[in-house]
C-alpha cells in the first residue's frame, strides 16, 4: 500500500516537534525558579527534572538561537499552562516571570526592622523573622522595587543586595581614594541619614563626625545614644542611607567646626568649642 507523502511529512513533522512540546505531567499552576549563574547544560537538565521541558538538548538549541547561558534571567516564573520549548526559552531570555509584583518604596534611613512591615500580608511567603535575623543593616538599598508577591526573605534581602552593588559599584574607586573601608562609609552614610537632611549639611557633619574620630572624640549622636558612651562607629551601620547620603560620607566638607546640633526650628547649628555648642543648646533646643 503505497502511503501518501502528506502522511509521512505530517509523521516526520511530528517525530521533529514531539521533543520541543510541553510533556503530559507539565507543573501547570506551579513556580519554577531559575537559580542565579546556573549555567545552560544545567539548567537544561533541571527543567526536564521539573517536568517542564521533554528535551534538555533542544532547549540548549533554542537557548543558543536566542544568545546563549549569559542572558539567562535568573528568578522564579509562574507556569499557569503548558507551553512548548521555544516559549519556555524566550519567556526565561526576557525575564517574563507572569508574576504578580507590587510597587514597595523603602525610605531613606529606614532600619531593617522598619523595612519589614512594609512586606504585609499580600507576600505570603515572606517570613519576616528570616528577614530581621538575616538582613544586613545598611546595605538594604532605599529605592522604589517592584517585588513578586512569592518573594520570600531571602529573595528580598539578595534583591536588596543586587541594588546596593548596583548602585555602589560607580562610588568604589572613590572609597578606596577616601582612605576608608566600604563598611565605614556606610556606617558615616547612616548616622549622616539620620542627623540632618540637606546635602549641604550632610557634607559638613560628615566633616565634623571624621574630624571627631580622628581626635578620638565620642561621635555623639543623638540617632545612636551609645556613641555618647564610646568613642568609634557603632558595630554595625544604625539604618540603611540612601545615595546622598553615601557620598557626603565619601566627600566630607572641611571646616573649623567641632559640634553640631539640629535645633526645634529643624535647622542645623555648627560651633566649634563646647562652650559655643552649650550657647547653640540653649538657644534652639527647647528645655
Amino acid at each position: 500500500m503505497r502511503v501518501h507523502p502528506f502522511i509521512i511529512g505530517a509523521v516526520v513533522l511530528t517525530v521533529c516537534l514531539l521533543p520541543t512540546t510541553p510533556p503530559f505531567s507539565f507543573p501547570s499552576d506551579s513556580i519554577i525558579t531559575v537559580p542565579e549563574g546556573a549555567g545552560l547544560y544545567t539548567l537544561s537538565e533541571k527543567l526536564k527534572e521539573d517536568k517542564v521541558i521533554r528535551s534538555p538538548l533542544f532547549f540548549r538549541m533554542a537557548a543558543v538561537i536566542l544568545g546563549g547561558e549569559r542572558d539567562m534571567k535568573a528568578g522564579q516564573y509562574q507556569m499557569s499552562h503548558p507551553q512548548n520549548t521555544f516559549v519556555t526559552a524566550w519567556r526565561i531570555f526576557h525575564g517574563d516571570y507572569d508574576i504578580e509584583t507590587i510597587k514597595l518604596t523603602i525610605p531613606e534611613g529606614f532600619t531593617v526592622e522598619k523595612i519589614s512591615p512594609l512586606f504585609d500580608n499580600r507576600f505570603k511567603f515572606f517570613n519576616h523573622t528570616s528577614f530581621v535575623v538575616g538582613a544586613p543593616e545598611g546595605y538594604l538599598f532605599p529605592d522604589t522595587y517592584f517585588v513578586p508577591i512569592i518573594a520570600t526573605a531571602s529573595s528580598t534581602i539578595q534583591m536588596f543586595k543586587n541594588s546596593f552593588d548596583r548602585k555602589i559599584s560607580s562610588l568604589l574607586e572613590e572609597i578606596k581614594d577616601s582612605g576608608h573601608s566600604l563598611d565605614d562609609i556606610i556606617k558615616m552614610a547612616s548616622i549622616l541619614e539620620s542627623e540632618v537632611k540637606s546635602e549641604e549639611d550632610k557634607r559638613i557633619v560628615s566633616g565634623i563626625l571624621w574630624k571627631r574620630l580622628k581626635l578620638d572624640i565620642a561621635l555623639q549622636v543623638d540617632s545612636d545614644p551609645d556613641t555618647y558612651k564610646h568613642t568609634g562607629f557603632p558595630p554595625k551601620p544604625i539604618s540603611n542611607p540612601g545615595l546622598e547620603s553615601v557620598i557626603a560620607a565619601i566627600h566630607p566638607t572641611t571646616t573649623s567646626y567641632l559640634y553640631f546640633l539640629t535645633g526645634d526650628d529643624g535647622k542645623t547649628y555648627y560651633s566649634r568649642t563646647f562652650d559655643e555648642h552649650k550657647t547653640n543648646v540653649a538657644k534652639y533646643l527647647t528645655k
